[in-house]
């Protein structure tokens, strides 16, 4: 007698009736039946049902076997697939709030304690998709607070104490959106005019733009971003040049954050649209929360970036980084990465500002796009350092609970399926 089974006991088979030999026979075990000691006789074949673990076990041929193990890596190849789909759909794409702790930290040396000091820093201020808080200033000296449209004027001084050694740190909290964001404001007339830059006016530029209208306003400005992040190549090292205009830009193809940006309000002013360049930081994208990354200083991590008014809201675009798959993801969407610190030309006139307030007062040392430092004498130096730490990411949050979610869905659905074909 042969039966084939894995780890099933079976007993109390019986031995057939008086005088009559058992033939060969096959064992089945079905699920939801019970164990028998009287087991039928059929011209030569018995049959005995048992439950074992509300599986069912068919011992008839060794190629269900192998039917088995590739149905189970299929399911395993697809359930992988979607919660890989799963996670980076909610870590990236998901509506979250990222915070941030922001340290600037600048170090001056002297070589001759009498030495009067000037330094301006420019801070970032609240915004449509931003929050900035708990804003601390430590510094031995005097202090002023001047206050723009989109940023802080911080004014430092200290005339000369005697110490060949200052530290002024500046501390604040940020809080940054990911997901769509629009808001209202007023257009100004500017914002639909050729700028220093920005030649909406130009043939060339008008040409291209009335290449890509189109009949809806926000299909136009996605067509106008899609165009400029594929009509130009990255420049590296170029991100500092803030001189690059939209026409240069489009001639030549290729240019930095400025160029991209530009060329893109360009396009928009030159279809109808108002659009602004934005100056700002584009913050590293640290994946963990409580990680800590640093830098020289906060400027490495300056960018430049597009907002355009449509439908009565304005928006945010980000052409740079807007190429291939990710033109959807910088289109009308924050990343939690950009801290702006407001439109150009008013950055650039509240800079003017703070260079003019150091400079008329010693000579100018140390300059980035967000701080200027000046000292009556020529034996002064200033070192930076930026930390970023990040306290809170809520798509860490959005994609455990899409895991837990969708997990429950894929065990359900197998429950039902093995329910069903055990019937």
């Amino acid at each position: 007698m042969f039966i084939q089974g894995y780890g099933i006991p079976i007993e109390g088979l019986g031995s057939g009736l008086p005088n009559q030999k058992i033939e060969p026979f096959h064992v089945q075990i079905k699920s939801g039946t019970f164990t028998t000691s009287n087991p039928a006789s059929h011209s030569g074949k018995e049959f005995a049902d048992i439950i074992v673990n509300n599986s069912t076990i068919c011992a008839e041929h060794s190629g269900n076997l192998i039917m088995r193990y590739l149905f189970a890596g299929v399911s395993l190849t697809i359930i992988f697939a979607i919660l890989s789909i799963t996670v980076l759909g909610a870590f990236f794409w998901l509506p979250a709030s990222i915070h941030y702790q922001i340290s600037e930290k600048y170090q001056i040396s002297l070589r001759e304690g009498d030495t009067s000091i000037y330094l301006g820093i420019l801070l970032p201020k609240n915004g449509p998709y931003q929050t900035v808080n708990n804003i601390n200033v430590i510094w031995n000296g005097e202090q002023q607070r001047n206050s723009y449209p989109y940023v802080d004027s911080l004014q430092l001084s200290n005339y000369g104490n005697g110490k060949r050694e200052l530290q002024a740190i500046l501390e604040y909290d940020v809080t940054l959106p990911q997901g769509n964001v629009s808001w209202q404001a007023p257009v100004e007339v500017y914002q639909l005019f050729p700028q220093d830059g920005i030649e909406s006016d130009n043939p060339e530029i008008e040409q291209a733009a009335l290449r890509l209208a189109d009949e809806f306003e926000r299909a136009n400005a996605f067509n106008i971003h899609k165009f400029t992040s594929n009509h130009l190549s990255f420049e590296e090292g170029k991100c500092e040049q803030t001189n690059v205009s939209a026409l240069e830009a489009f001639r030549s193809k290729k240019g930095a954050c400025i160029g991209y940006s530009r060329l893109m309000v360009a396009l928009c002013r030159a279809s109808g649209i108002p659009a602004n360049m934005i100056i700002g930081v584009f913050l590293p994208d640290i994946i963990f929360p409580l990680t800590q990354i640093s830098s020289a200083g906060i400027s490495d991590w300056g960018h430049a970036w597009v907002e355009y008014s449509s439908q009565t809201k304005w928006k945010m675009a980000d052409p740079t980084w807007g190429k291939g798959y990710l033109t959807s993801l910088e289109f009308n969407r924050n990343d939690g990465q950009h801290l702006s610190y407001g439109e150009f030309d008013q950055f650039t006139a509240a800079k003017r500002d703070l260079n003019y307030w150091a400079t008329k007062r010693a000579f100018p040392i140390d300059s980035t796009l967000t701080h200027i430092f000046a000292a009556d004498s020529d034996h002064a130096t200033i070192s930076l350092e930026t930390s970023i730490r990040k306290t809170w990411d809520g798509r860490w949050l959005n994609t455990l609970l899409s895991l837990a979610v969708v997990s429950f869905l894929i065990c359900t659905i197998r429950d039902r399926l093995i329910s069903k074909n055990s019937k």
